[in-house]
């Protein structure tokens, strides 16, 4: 149970975010408000009042810092490429599918599952406006990116918050790596996830402040390949480089320690691509990572991803991964079938989404992957609203580039993307 400290935290952020806002640009502030608190504030702490948005730590960064850029933001923001009218629809079509969805999952989902000793209840138009409020909050940073960011120079201070935010938390992450994740019940009271999934082989998985150890992976992981993005652009233009090129190795070698096994891969070899890679083939890579996670639901479905010859190498390395991939993998086949059985809004909250023992009424299943949850609880519609807004962006700077000249900035940053939807796949 969180202490006192924990809810002092959480009400206390937007006096630090006005504190940041006061103290450095608009940009700056933005992004380390909403980033520093994903890294500090106290993870499965929040308070619920009726039809609002839970009070939790996404909540308190993204709404003052929404607030503090329309009262301190100047009346008209440079842009890094000015979007064609199709492509401002289209993401104004994603945005609204994504509100939209919710209530049409509801329609669908009045009648409760009855099945043995298992009763869910149907779903009332109230859980619908509690979904749509969660989207929203969920949505205000990409639209403050969308907004505030969109130049040159917003997309290079993403780049620096999240490798320096990555290089202040090696210190906490050397730290649980030794003694275990600790820093979470010393600081807020309480552990955020099971301690037992976070011992590994001879060690830890640190968590420090975030809700799980494999967080801490893919931070990491995003944070190495924005250290080396940012070694790539200072190389371009002759600036000193070699402080974000030792930065970049300094994170994979700290990812190494903290046992991320899926984010080390990642890491290493989209780190590689940024560094030795030219501009075109890294959006080549951004281009194809988009669309396999876009349509991975029917490629999976179709038996047109190489999940044996995947299942085989994390064998070849590590029995026990294996082992955990394999218990994944099954896992969502079985999702992915009981999806199938209300394929376009899905069958909403409530884990109804998810098999149950009829016998004991016990979950027979875990989501792993963010993608089977949400074609679980959405259906098709809400996967396209979701992953489109995440794929997207990468389609419309692929038919705009030329408008931003030779920087590397937004190339490095669609491959830090493309980390992310990687990850998403198995977590």
């Amino acid at each position: 149970m969180p202490n006192i400290f924990a809810y002092l935290a959480l009400f206390s952020w937007p006096i630090v975010a006005i504190i940041l806002f006061r103290l450095l640009p608009l940009q700056k502030a933005l992004v380390w408000t909403i980033i520093g608190g994903y890294l500090l504030l106290p993870s499965g702490t929040s308070i619920k009042f009726p039809m609002i948005p839970s009070i939790d730590k996404s909540l308190v960064t993204s709404l003052p810092a929404l607030v503090l850029c329309m009262v301190m933001a100047p009346p008209q923001s440079p842009t890094l490429a000015p979007m064609a009218v199709t492509g401002r629809h289209v993401l104004m079509a994603l945005f609204s599918i994504v509100v939209i969805s919710p209530i049409l999952t509801v329609t669908q989902n009045t009648e409760p599952v009855i099945e043995g000793r298992i009763f869910l209840p149907g779903l009332r138009l109230y859980d619908g406006l509690g979904l749509i409020s969660q989207v929203l909050v969920s949505l205000i940073p990409l639209w403050l990116g969308l907004r505030y960011l969109n130049s040159r120079e917003g997309l290079r201070t993403i780049l620096e918050v999240l490798a320096i935010g990555g290089l202040a938390y090696t210190i906490p992450v050397l730290f649980e790596v030794r003694f275990s994740p600790l820093l979470h019940t010393w600081v807020y009271g309480f552990f955020p996830h099971s301690f037992a999934q976070h011992m590994r082989e001879d060690g830890f998985r640190p968590v420090v402040f975030l809700t799980h150890g494999l967080l801490i992976g893919i931070y990491l992981c995003i944070a190495a390949i924005a250290a080396m993005s940012l070694y790539r652009d200072a190389r371009r233009e002759g600036r000193r480089a070699i402080y974000w090129l030792l930065s970049a190795i300094w994170l994979l070698v700290v990812l190494y320690l903290s046992k991320n096994f899926g984010a080390m891969v990642i890491a290493v070899v989209l780190t590689t691509a940024v560094f030795v890679l030219g501009r075109r083939p890294l959006l080549i890579v951004g281009l194809v990572v988009a669309t396999v996670v876009m349509f991975y639901p029917i490629l999976r479905g179709a038996g047109w991803i190489p999940l044996d010859a995947v299942h085989e190498f994390v064998q070849s390395i590590n029995v026990d991964r294996a082992a955990s991939l394999k218990f994944r993998l099954d896992n969502e086949d079985a999702l992915l079938a009981h999806a199938s059985e209300k394929p376009l809004f899905g069958w909403g909250s409530w884990g109804r989404d998810l098999l149950h023992d009829p016998e004991s009424g016990s979950l027979v299943s875990i989501a792993d992957g963010i993608w089977v949850g949400v074609i679980g609880a959405f259906g098709w519609v809400g996967y396209i609203g979701r992953f489109g807004l995440l794929t997207a962006p990468i389609l419309f700077f692929a038919l705009r580039r030329r408008a931003v000249g030779d920087s590397f900035i937004p190339y490095g940053l669609i491959i830090t993307l493309s980390a992310t939807l990687i990850d998403l796949l198995p977590n």
